[in-house]
This record gives structure tokens, sequence and C-alpha cells, in this order.
């Protein structure tokens, strides 16, 4: 069986720093390639950085030579090209775009003209990326939602507009390519309060925004990296929005 081969966008983010740790605890580690900005590299785990199954380059997201790079198969090695990417990016908040009620979205606008386009043409079919509640918010689930999530949804747009519009970009996206390319094979999914608490065994909770879903308002972030690594295999969300919490 050929080694999995996975790309990690968000690698040196609290999330990716938890997915790294738990991938590289399995009995048959994948091979890692870790996208890190240039600077950034001292941020990663030290048993990552001393790992025999991980790769890192540095360069930016806009960077199409780099993530073709990032997506290859590692020179003077057996390992294969990527066979995933999975992204943990996210907005950063600042206080600058409250003030200007900036809405620009960057790392959206690289999903769309550098990171999916660049997937394509390097025959990567299978995507796993983070976004929020508000990121693909249907019209379906605001006639079903409670008003605690209603609440927690409009927040966000309300004081981080461009946190907002960036993690919402990111998830249109990629839902739009999968729509343009049904070879693409794309799970979204949708986080509220990340937490530090928790283990990898804590409860996932994962559902639709409406009145059936009973997760709580927060969700810890090693039992979501145990989440993304089980829905790997398992797929239960392929061409999903889940949202995720904690009970």
């Amino acid at each position: 069986m050929t080694q999995r081969h996975i790309l990690l966008l968000g690698a040196t983010g609290l999330s990716g720093i938890e997915f790294i740790k738990l991938a590289l605890e399995q009995p048959a580690p994948p091979f890692l390639t870790l996208l890190v900005r240039k600077g950034s590299k001292s941020k990663v785990p030290t048993e990552a950085l001393e790992h025999g199954s991980v790769r890192i380059v540095e360069g930016t997201l806009d960077d199409i030579a780099t993530l073709n790079k990032a997506l290859s198969a590692p020179e003077d090695t057996n390992q294969p090209s990527v066979t995933v990417v999975i992204s943990f990016l996210g907005a950063y908040m600042a206080l600058r775009p409250i003030i200007t009620r900036d809405k620009s979205h960057p790392i959206a606008d690289a999903f769309e003209s550098t990171i999916l386009p660049a997937m394509k043409s390097n025959g990567v079919s299978r995507i796993i990326a983070l976004s929020t509640p508000t990121g693909c918010y249907s019209s379906a689930e605001a006639k079903s939602i409670t008003w605690k999530w209603w609440f927690y949804t409009w927040m966000p747009a309300l004081l981080a507009p461009q946190g907002n519009a960036e993690m919402a970009g990111i998830a249109n996206a990629i839902i739009s390519a999968g729509h343009n390319d049904k070879d693409l094979e794309w799970t979204v999914f949708r986080v509220p309060h990340l937490t530090q608490g928790g283990t990898p065994t804590t409860q996932v909770l994962a559902g639709h925004l409406d009145r059936e879903f009973s997760g709580s308002l927060d969700l810890a972030r090693s039992s979501l990296a145990r989440w993304v690594w089980t829905e790997l295999d398992e797929k239960a969300w392929l061409r999903a929005t889940p949202l995720l919490a904690n009970p």
C-alpha cells in the first residue's frame, strides 16, 4: 500500500501542531510536508524537525512554484507525491480591520488563485479544510438554527469582519471548486471556540447547524486533530460542511 503523503497548511498554528504530534505518534506515520512562511520554521515541534517522515517547505501561499514543490514527491526518497491536503489556515485577529471594517481575504484568495489550481495540476483530489460556523451558513440552517448558535454566528461579522470574511471565503472557494470539479473530494469542517483542553479521545460531535445539534460552543484542538485524522479514512463527511464541537 502506498504511504499517505499529507501537505499540511497552517502547520505552525496550535491546531496544526496538535495534528503533527498525533500523526507522528501513529504506528505507521504518514509522510508530512509542512508549508510554512519563511522565518516560521522555529515554531514547528522539535520532534517533527528531527523526524524522517517530515519535510518542510518555506514559502507563501500565493507562490505557485512553492506550492508545486510542496505537492511533489520529495527528492531522493521513495515517498509519493501529496495524496491529501489538510488546512488549518485561519484568520488572525487584529485591531485595525475592526476599526476600518476591512473585509479583505488574502488566504481565501490564495485558495482560488494558487492552492486549488496547484492541487488540480498535480493530481491531488482530496482536501480537508477548516472554517467557522459562518463560513458556509446555509439558508436551510437559518430556518432551524437555535438562538444560541444564531447569536454565535453573528458575533464574528460584527466584531471581526475581516476574519469572518476570510473564513467564509475559504469555505466558499473550496465548495465552489468542488461544484466545478466533480473529482475534487472536499470536506470543510466548521469549528466554534477552540481550546487547549481535552485529549485526543474527547468526544467530538459532528452535525448540521440546526436544532438537532447538541454540541457546545467549544472544541478542544487535540480532539479536533483526532477527528481530522479519522475523517481521512472514513470520509464520513465527503463533500459536506460538518459543524464540530465537544459535548
